[in-house]
């Protein structure tokens, strides 16, 4: 493990030295010319002083083969309000109105136990190359939680994420460059990223509507210290087109350590490695695969190790989209199968004058998870919803 520390450590006392250059005019005319030019361009742009992005989703799931079958129906909304106090300085608020409790075995569950509460709310604060967040954070580790394709594709990468945690993030741009402009800009960047954290037992992990109940240290045994001494060190190469969405070669590499509160519980460390591209393979058709491999020594503050990989794809072909995703999460050394999942997905795009954009997807899931074979058959229809007002102080 010393080992592994001291790598990312050599990875984190990498740095580039970016150097300007001043330009300067010595003849008049050629003074003329320059401002000429640049009396055309355009202002820098004004952040608006409040930003309201997120998506609404409705979706159902419907178990299938063992009985009792479940059903769940259920809405998912998740608000993010940035108000932008100045060009440095932001307040960021991200709500999410789902179910807070598992759905009853054997029952149609339509709406039932649905709640809201606060996943991140905090200060951020960017200055130069580098960007911090103080409060309640998503600590960031990996990506295929979040990206990976299909209405079931996240399952065991979720799992491993830590999310609504206390702490501190920060990101540091060694080098970005960007390819075009407007919505065709496509950036490149190398990022080192961090942050230490300890699980929220303040009465922001509750939620309303439902009550999922206030976090105690003994929910779970490791990432619960009083102070936040879990942390991650990791390394960022992505190419992001303007809607920051992956456009070309992504990767990251991470370390985290889950610190344990009481004596005789071994601290989880975890490593991993992901990658995901965009593929252009021309008549309107594009491939999308992302990969993730993640190694959990003493997952959950136990004894034993684990090793969780997440592999999928996604084909685009105009409004039409199509996904495979296959994972394994392996416990070694205990007497219980791995759980694995196969799960596929097609969805399609449509636009009305009334509604906007909007998404409709079908999917299917079978596989073993927590030791449970399960075969789920899902419907969801999404929207996407962004409002601005104002602009920031100067």
């Amino acid at each position: 493990m010393s080992r592994i520390i001291g790598l990312a450590a050599c990875l984190l006392a990498t740095s580039i030295s970016l150097a300007a250059v001043p330009v300067s005019s010595q003849a008049a005319d050629a003074v003329t010319v320059d401002e000429a030019a640049t009396a055309g361009e355009p202002a820098s742009e004004v952040l608006p002083l409040i930003e309201i992005e997120g998506s609404a989703e409705l979706q159902a799931d419907f178990g299938l083969g063992k009985r009792p079958r479940t059903t769940a129906i259920y809405a998912t909304v998740e608000p993010e309000i940035t108000v932008n106090l100045s060009e440095y300085l932001n307040v960021h608020g991200h709500f999410i109105f789902e179910p807070v409790r598992d759905p009853i075995e054997g029952r149609m569950n339509a709406f039932r136990y649905h709640g809201l509460y606060a996943e991140e709310l905090y200060a951020g604060l960017n200055v130069g190359e580098a960007t911090f967040q103080v409060g309640k954070i998503n600590p960031n580790f990996g990506v295929a939680g979040d990206d990976a394709p299909g209405l079931y594709g996240f399952t065991f990468a979720e799992g491993y994420e830590i999310k609504g945690a206390l702490g501190l993030q920060a990101k540091y741009s060694l080098s970005e460059v960007t390819r075009s402009s407007g919505e065709d800009a496509v950036t490149t960047q190398q990022l080192l990223f961090g942050s230490a954290f300890s699980a929220d037992p303040s009465v922001l992990s509750r939620s309303l509507i439902t009550d999922r109940g206030l976090y105690h240290w003994t929910d779970s045994r490791v990432g619960n210290t009083d102070l936040p001494e879990s942390f991650i060190l990791g390394y960022a190469y992505q190419t992001l087109n303007a809607d920051d969405e992956v456009a070309g070669p992504t990767a990251r590499v991470a370390l985290r350590r889950l610190a344990a509160r009481q004596s005789g519980v071994p601290d989880e460390w975890d490593v991993l490695a992901a990658v995901q591209t965009s593929i252009d393979l021309g008549d309107d058709l594009a491939l999308r695969p992302l990969a993730e491999f993640a190694y959990l020594a003493h997952e959950g503050g136990r004894k034993r190790n684990a090793a969780s990989a997440t592999i999928g794809a996604e084909l685009q072909q105009g409004q039409w989209y199509g996904s495979l995703v296959t994972a394994i999460h392996d416990t070694f050394g205990s007497s219980k199968p791995s759980d694995y999942l196969l799960t596929a997905s097609i969805g399609r795009e449509f636009e009305t004058d009334m509604t906007g954009a909007f998404r409709v997807d079908a999917g299917y899931s079978y596989g073993r998870v927590d030791g449970s074979n399960e075969s789920i058959i899902g419907l969801r229809l999404h929207k996407d919803f962004a409002w601005n007002s104002g602009a920031s102080p100067e």
